[in-house]
């Protein structure tokens, strides 16, 4: 009998012996997040449960319905990873035609800032001004 439990052990695939469930929980961060170990204090949800199963014919493995293989979780982790991405890329993309606009905008007031004009009380104030609202164009984030 050990003999045979021997043998069963050195010629059985590990991944049908040994059962693992994956959780999946949202982080602080609001990233959704798949784990075989979720953290103490997170409400995780198991999202595959790695029953071992005999083997189908075709060798596939079938899952039930309504559960998502970890192929299945992974595929779906990186299309919203993908996604992300996007957006930040997006985004940042934004943010620097925005940066663009503003700095074309600070030499525009700058150019009429250094126009010839006669030296009036008046006349300087406005170069002054002009002035002043370019850097906070240049400052600005």
């Amino acid at each position: 009998m050990l003999m045979f439990l021997a043998c069963l052990c050195l010629f059985a695939p590990w991944n049908t012996i040994i059962a693992q469930t994956i959780y999946k929980y949202t982080d602080k961060n609001g990233a959704v997040v798949l784990t075989d170990k979720p953290p103490k204090g997170v409400n995780a949800e198991p999202v595959v449960t790695g029953k071992p199963s005999a083997p189908t014919p075709s060798g596939e493995q079938m899952a039930p319905p309504g559960s998502m293989t970890a192929e299945e979780a992974i595929r779906q982790r990186d299309r919203q990873l993908d996604e992300v991405v996007k957006t930040v890329e997006k985004r940042d993309a934004e943010r620097e035609r925005e940066k663009q606009r503003r700095l074309q905008e600070a030499e525009r007031l700058e150019a009429q800032a250094r126009e010839p004009m006669p030296s009036t009380r008046e006349n300087r104030q406005r170069q002054y001004e002009l002035l002043q609202e370019a850097e906070k164009l240049r400052r600005a984030e």
